[in-house]
């Protein structure tokens, strides 16, 4: 009698959204890092530096508002440009939003999920809801996990940013548009969504090579890539 393969014991929910929104630390913690050093340095306290993590938490919108901060624009400048660099989570907090309720998510549990939601763990939570649709919480938790790594690498950054080696011979300033490509293989499951991607970034690196800054290279491509999706013929 042959003897029965060992049943796979499914993890806790729990468990596997800390395993989901963790797997990405080896780019988001060196990236964090890279933030907190880079903002202490354009003279922004370390408290400071974290509480902007901890607030804003989202990875372009604060390099841009280091940036203009750097630059000696005012807190209002900053402010916009966060606001229109971040303006594309509407869209993924009502994505997110719709994998709460189909989760049987509470009202609380429905504000946290859109709240927490960001590029990376909405990619994560999509992914997981293809397989199987987590608990809400869970959905929370993911993100949760990777602002922990967010956060917790601003702080590294921003009290060991003296201390640290030059980081621009490692190439992290390019940490956050190589993680938005591999979104791209997250998404692009099917052919229309793969060319709108890759339309996406052509016109982003025209942007760039153009000279065009940060503002243009962030924002025009994510609004090319909603009109192909608004005006393309509807699939048969």
């Amino acid at each position: 009698m042959r003897p029965r393969p060992p049943t796979r014991v499914a993890r806790h929910p729990l468990a596997e959204a800390a395993l989901r929104g963790l797997s990405l630390a080896p780019g988001i913690v060196p990236l964090g890092m890279l933030f907190g050093a880079t903002a202490v340095g354009a003279g922004i306290s370390a408290p400071g530096a974290t509480l902007l993590s901890a607030i804003v938490f989202a990875g372009a919108a604060q390099f841009a508002s280091v940036a203009i901060f750097a630059g000696g624009a005012g807190a209002l400048a900053g402010v916009a440009l966060v606001a229109i660099i971040n303006a594309r989570y509407f869209l993924l907090s009502a994505a997110a939003l719709d994998l709460a309720r189909r989760a049987g998510a509470t009202r609380t549990e429905r504000i946290l999920v859109a709240l927490g939601v960001v590029d990376e763990s909405y990619a994560l939570q999509a992914a997981w809801a293809k397989t199987a649709l987590p608990p809400a919480i869970a959905l929370f938790f993911v993100s949760f996990f990777f602002w922990l790594l967010w956060v917790g690498g601003t702080i590294a950054g921003a009290l060991l940013g003296a201390r640290l080696p030059d980081l621009a011979p490692y190439g992290l300033d390019y940490a956050l548009p190589g993680i938005a490509v591999g979104l791209l293989g997250i998404f692009a499951d099917t052919r229309p969504r793969l060319l709108a991607g890759l339309g996406a970034l052509a016109v982003a690196g025209a942007l760039a090579f153009a000279g065009l800054g940060t503002l243009a290279v962030l924002v025009v491509p994510p609004l090319f890539a909603f009109a192909l999706g608004r005006w393309a013929p509807p699939a048969r």
